[in-house]
């Protein structure tokens, strides 16, 4: 089986305080967008095989992709005793606050679900179970679409779905740990000024100067609004017209190598 796992950006984010599990609570309205990775699925004998396109990305037990297939194949029925092969065609950039590695572990899940026997599938309930003991993201990313995230991200609400909007996203080139950016937030409690939507982006821009500035000149060149999405470093701006995008995206490119045009999608998760 080959699905599309889209990513996510986070239109919102407000960060409150951390949980006794280490996590934080959260509320965030996360949308997807059409950039996508694709997986194959299909089973084996036995074992778990991860493989990757991109050599930088985790292969095997080091891949949050094992763990999702982990425990889909241990849940106690009757695939406990079936190997699982992975394969991620990668196009979502790492480290990039756009929940690639979650959107794949989701689609493994789905996935598996949808070739296991029919009397052996699980329900949409127990699959959203299993994606909270993978990661925050990975519940939303088995949802998608537009919804208001809660809690450590275990807690997803369906929303109506966002207008037909288009973004240009710009991915610089560096990585921005997650668990840095939450352990900052933590360290020097800033709240965000007013105007931004992700608490954790002055954080990170107090590191990474190219945040504000791929912010301000995605202003300059049109967008209506701009920020940051997740823990960053990766930065959006927004509009509705997508020939004005696509002018904006062709203007950047020199820039911005790693930038893309994308738009709205009412799923996390897509089979071929």
């Amino acid at each position: 089986m080959k699905l599309r796992s889209f990513a996510k950006i986070n239109l919102s984010l407000r960060v409150f305080e951390k949980r006794p599990d280490g996590y934080h609570n959260l509320e965030s309205v996360m949308q997807s967008v059409s950039l996508h990775d694709i997986i194959t699925i299909e089973f084996i004998e036995k074992g778990i095989e991860v493989t990757c396109s991109d050599p930088k990305v985790p292969q095997g037990k080091n891949n949050i992709a094992y763990k999702a297939a982990e425990l889909f194949l241990g849940r106690g029925t009757g695939d406990a005793g079936r190997g699982v092969k992975i394969h991620i065609e990668k196009k979502i950039p790492m480290a990039a606050g756009l929940a690639g590695g979650s959107s794949n572990a989701a689609a493994v899940l789905f996935g598996l679900n949808q070739i296991t026997d029919y009397d052996l599938r699980i329900t949409n309930d127990e699959l959203m179970n299993l994606a909270a003991q993978i990661g925050s993201d990975v519940p939303f990313c088995l949802t998608g679409g537009t919804c208001l995230v809660k809690s450590r991200g275990d807690v997803v609400e369906k929303q109506e779905p966002w207008p037909k909007t288009y973004f240009i996203l710009v991915c610089p080139d560096l990585h921005v740990s997650t668990k840095w950016a939450y352990e900052e937030f933590d360290r020097v409690h800033v709240e965000a000024p007013e105007g931004i939507k992700n608490d954790l982006e002055p954080v990170v821009a107090s590191r990474y100067d190219i945040v504000t500035e791929t912010k301000e000149k995605l202003l300059r060149a049109g967008c209506s609004e701009a920020q940051m999405s997740g823990s960053g470093p990766s930065v959006f701006g927004a509009l509705r017209d997508k020939k004005r995008a696509e002018a904006i995206l062709n203007r950047i490119k020199d820039d911005y190598p790693r930038s893309f045009m994308l738009g709205t999608v009412d799923k996390g998760i897509e089979i071929c």
